[in-house]
């Protein structure tokens, strides 16, 4: 890629921003210029008309239109996405953190936001828009519609194009607005950002390469980056949405159990076969009643929806000639009885199969292996999933490792942190702490679809080091570092006061130490309540190994040799004693 240096001294910018975005531009097509505070458009079919009259609005808000029109629509009016005739490449529009823009999860500079675009796939021109940029990809050739299914292509194109970005941005804990109408309007480089009078702002190239592009090189990058086209998208929204709320319940005299399901569940659980046979003689209450009962139980056990459950209590209720009920508190007091009760032993009927495809909305069908998303795309990808469960946007969840990790929830405006795993799975603590952050009640879910919400947030889970301060041995190896630096080492056992006969000493080139009086020190410094034992298991955990010292004239005396590789002593200005009174067993 060649990349330009743009001289902002020039002057006029948006001459040859204009004339690079506009290259080829059949003259029946008209282009728009776009003013402020006015909201008028002004429509050219001539680009050096545009060029002139771009020249002209140099101290003022100029916007361009990224699509083509089959005419004018005079002054107060511009082209709806429905009617644009034509593109001239895909955009983005980048956010700043700034006084204009709210989101708190915005990066901070424009170095900062250009990390979420494909290095593979460079745009042509990077405007500074004052408070953000904007990214401009170029065709080839403007792209013109022969028909609504070109456009709907384009429109399906340029959405996973920013559902990329979206997805990029927040796998960085950033917020970006998908903008992928037809009808969007950007900045003009060579005018001004008015929206602070006070604090007028340059609009200026940042950014000029030679690369253009064909709308394919896009599709099969997408393709590659397994970004759904927008159609996908809609039903696996819409599918995580239905899932997981409560849709009313609807009693169908004629509603059916598939066969195949019951010959699954028959096949896996004899009890189940019994019960839809009518031949439970476990059964206290052998009633219509009873059967349902059981029949809810086996169907939240299994994971099935209430809607499916009332499909299975009327579906039996059929088969065996027993009276239909009709009234909807009925079915929902009888599933509500199974909800409460406590799961006994393990559950071997196998779970309903999920609604839609796995393929089409991300979740693996029961008893098949989970697969965790291998990239920060996909990872975020679930995280827009789960986004339209709760009803807060959700950019992505960190786990912070360490011997006992933390996770945070960053949403666009806030961040939540969680102290451990149980707080982020526990729906009521989850509820609370998104609650406090967003000043939003996100709805309940029932327990057996919270737990696929709960798991669909680990398999979104980025992992972040905690650093060694957070990690077990790392702790461990920190402290002990602090110990031997600050403690004197001794020669040997012998001729010691009792204060300072458990200090660090050399024994056969190692390092020798208490456990005692480790444990000591690091409570004492650290403001900790660890036990020997918890000091042993520490140690243990560095590589040290245990041994005892005997001496003529004093009592044994345990000791910790730590490994050489990590803690030398002339690292810490031990000396190696040779020969001393006390030996190692």
């Amino acid at each position: 890629m060649k990349a330009f240096v743009v001289d902002n001294s020039t002057p006029s910018q948006a001459r040859p921003f204009l004339e690079a975005l506009f290259a080829g531009k059949p003259d029946e097509l008209h282009l728009l210029l776009w003013t402020l505070p006015e909201k008028r458009s002004y429509w050219f079919r001539t680009l050096e008309d545009a060029v002139q009259f771009a020249e002209k609005q140099r101290e003022r808000d100029l916007y361009v239109g990224v699509g083509l029109s089959a005419k004018d629509y005079g002054v107060t009016r511009r082209c709806p996405s429905n009617e644009v005739a034509g593109i001239v490449g895909l955009w983005a529009d980048l956010d700043l953190k700034s006084e204009a823009h709210s989101k708190a999860a915005l990066p901070a500079t424009v170095e900062d936001a250009l990390q979420i675009l494909p290095e593979q796939v460079q745009p042509t021109f990077i405007v500074r828009t004052g408070n953000g940029a904007h990214a401009w990809w170029l065709f080839r050739e403007p792209l013109i519609f022969e028909s609504d299914e070109d456009r709907r292509s384009a429109e399906n194109l340029a959405l996973r194009w920013q559902s990329l970005l979206r997805a990029n941005a927040a796998a960085r804990g950033w917020a970006f607005d998908r903008l992928a109408d037809l009808a969007r309007v950007l900045r003009v480089p060579g005018t001004k950002n008015c929206k602070d009078t006070a604090n007028t702002k340059p609009v200026e190239i940042y950014q000029q390469t030679d690369r253009r592009y064909n709308p394919s090189d896009f599709e099969e990058f997408l393709d590659d980056q397994a970004i759904p086209d927008s159609e996908e998208q809609e039903r696996t929204a819409q599918a995580w949405k239905e899932d997981f709320s409560d849709t009313p319940l609807a009693i169908n005299p004629s509603a059916a159990v598939p066969e195949d399901l019951l010959a699954r569940y028959m096949a896996a659980d004899p009890r189940f076969q019994k019960t839809w046979r009518r031949q439970r003689e476990d059964l206290k209450d052998q009633s219509q009643s009873g059967y349902d009962l059981a029949l809810a139980n086996f169907g939240t056990e299994a994971g099935l929806s209430e809607q499916q459950v009332v499909d299975l209590m009327i579906h039996h209720r059929r088969i065996h000639s027993q009276r239909p009920r009709t009234r909807l508190d009925y079915f929902q007091r009888t599933i509500a009885k199974a909800f409460k009760r406590t799961d006994e032993g393990s559950n071997t009927l196998p779970e309903a199969p999920p609604s839609h495809h796995p393929d089409s909305d991300g979740r693996a069908d029961a008893g098949q292996q989970r697969t965790k998303p291998d990239s920060a795309t996909t990872r975020a990808l679930l995280c827009d999933r789960i986004s339209t469960v709760l009803g807060v946007r959700v950019l992505r969840i960190l786990k912070i490792t360490g011997k006992e990790p933390t996770y945070q929830v960053e949403l666009e405006t806030s961040k939540i942190e969680l102290p451990s795993v149980s707080k982020l799975v526990d729906q009521r603590s989850f509820r609370m702490a998104i609650a406090s952050a967003a000043d939003r009640l996100i709805p309940k879910i029932k327990p057996k679809l919270w737990e696929q919400v709960a798991q669909a947030m680990l398999d979104a889970l980025t992992i972040e080091d905690g650093g060694e301060e957070t990690d077990f041995v790392g702790s461990v190896r920190i402290h002990l570092e602090s110990y031997l630096s600050e403690t004197p080492f001794i020669d040997s056992i012998e001729e010691q006061p009792i204060q300072t006969r458990r200090k660090p000493t050399i024994i056969d080139g190692k390092i020798a130490i208490c456990s005692s009086d480790f444990q000591s020190h690091m409570n004492k410094t650290n403001n900790e309540n660890n036990s020997v034992k918890a000091v042993a298991s520490m140690l243990t955990a560095l590589g040290a190994t245990s041994t005892r010292i005997r001496s003529a004239r004093l009592r044994d005396q345990s000791r910790w040799l730590l490994p050489v590789a990590e803690f030398g002593p002339d690292d810490f200005g031990g000396t190696d004693k040779e020969a001393s009174d006390a030996q190692p067993s």
